[in-house]
């Protein structure tokens, strides 16, 4: 998978506030390595879960499968969400021996699905817009940070089930939010002390683990830029989830999974 890619459909889709269900930014291994193991590639067809027909079961996902403010999130966009939160999830159960809870993962996803319908409408609410230009302006960054023409991310998007136009709305929704967090909160930075304290946690997880094949952690100074992004995207995904519990209490919501 190209670097970006994920990350686009995590938080335009609602798979950022699946995922902080799942455990809270900066708890635990995966969120200090979030970054690194995003570049890793394309899973490997032979472990790969999706790639074996053990991918989850959707037919009994209901349509729509809930209405935020008379607003329908139907059936196509909880299942691109939900199987690919599946297929990360079966490929760590793999290491770990723990099934995938289908159920709670289900849960999870409609609830991150939610949140984030609550908060583009906020958004729009509050009159934010965002423009074809920086929208184009943020296309381009994702293939250019992938080493790729937009074509190739095209591609790569179409492999997660999403089309051309659905991209382009995804990246909408995306800078929306990034908008409203921003006008909430202001904006998000990471100080010299917890760019060093998240480096230093993650040197400690890499030696407890044995270390990387071919070497260890690159010396900070190669690898800030990154952490730093990191942790603001962690306070990112904390804004979103308490702003979006905030809107659902005087939302009408309804469920139907």
């Amino acid at each position: 998978m190209l670097k970006n890619t994920r990350r686009l459909v995590a938080v335009a889709a609602g798979a950022v506030l699946v995922t902080a269900g799942c455990g809270a930014p900066g708890d635990g291994d995966d969120a200090a390595q979030a970054e690194p193991t995003a570049a890793t590639g394309q899973a490997d067809p032979q472990t790969d879960p999706a790639q074996d027909g053990a991918g989850p079961n959707t037919d009994d996902i209901p349509d729509p499968v809930a209405e935020v403010n008379g607003t329908e999130i139907t059936k196509d966009e909880f299942v691109t969400v939900f199987e690919g939160q599946y297929q990360q999830m079966a490929m760590q159960a793999q290491m770990t021996g723990q099934p995938v809870d289908e159920d709670q993962l289900r849960a999870q996803t409609l609830e991150g699905l939610v949140g984030s319908e609550l908060l583009r409408q906020e958004a729009l609410e509050r009159g934010l817009e965002v423009s074809d230009a920086e929208i184009d302006t943020a296309l381009a960054g994702f293939a250019e940070s992938n080493q790729a023409s937009e074509d190739e991310f095209f591609a790569a998007m179409g492999e997660q089930g999403l089309d051309r136009d659905d991209v382009m709305d995804q990246i909408e929704k995306q800078l929306l939010v990034e908008k409203l967090i921003v006008d909430e909160y202001g904006e998000f930075s990471a100080t010299d002390e917890e760019i060093e304290a998240a480096y230093q946690q993650l040197a400690q997880q890499q030696a407890m683990s044995g270390g990387q094949a071919g070497g260890g952690l690159p010396p900070l100074e190669q690898v800030r830029d990154e952490v730093e992004e990191q942790l603001v995207a962690e306070q990112q995904a904390q804004a979103m989830q308490m702003l979006s519990e905030e809107l659902r209490e005087g939302a009408d919501v309804t469920e139907h999974l």
